[in-house]
């Protein structure tokens, strides 16, 4: 009981972690955040934080007998299709820091880099999706009010976002 409790609560804080990840992100993106070292070290932690979370869910999944989650399924392998959508958040979420690492090295180009870095949208509706599906307590009130909230989050930076992309295009005039 102890695992399942620790992977259903690390499955939570890992879906506010990047929520907080793409809100944040968005909200850099948009240029609220100055300076912007610090901004994107926050946003990093958190990233990073999200990480050590599902390591713990994954983990306390394995070892709890009763969730009858192995090893093959974290490559999609025999796993139920609630369970897809969080094998692709799991990977997207190993791949994103690591292409960081890779743009560093001057491996990849920056919009190279920039361009698979939009796949930080698909892990946290993946995750959404997997959430909701696959979750034990999905029809509780606290994990509807996360739900939303995360939604709510995402949606409000992401509409600031857009705002703030068109006030800094130039308006060109026509006749």
């Amino acid at each position: 009981m102890l695992l399942w409790s620790i992977a259903r609560a690390s499955a939570f804080v890992a879906f506010a972690a990047y929520t907080f990840v793409i809100a944040w992100g968005m909200l850099i993106a948009a240029r609220v955040m100055r300076p912007a070292a610090a901004a994107v070290a926050a946003h990093r932690f958190l990233s990073s934080l999200g990480l050590v979370a599902i390591a713990t869910h994954v983990a306390a999944l394995l070892l709890d007998s009763y969730a009858k989650v192995d090893l093959p399924m974290l490559a999609g392998i025999g796993a139920r299709p609630s369970l897809i959508p969080g094998v692709v958040a799991l990977w997207l979420c190993i791949a994103l820091p690591l292409s960081f690492r890779l743009r560093k090295a001057k491996w990849i180009s920056q919009k190279v880099w920039r361009r698979f870095h939009w796949m930080g949208y698909a892990v946290w509706v993946a995750a959404l999706v997997h959430g909701i599906a696959a979750g034990t307590d999905t029809g509780s009130p606290f994990a509807i009010a996360a739900y939303s909230g995360a939604v709510g989050v995402v949606a409000l930076a992401g509409l600031y976002r857009i705002g703030a992309v068109r006030r800094r295009k130039p308006v060109v005039a026509t006749r």
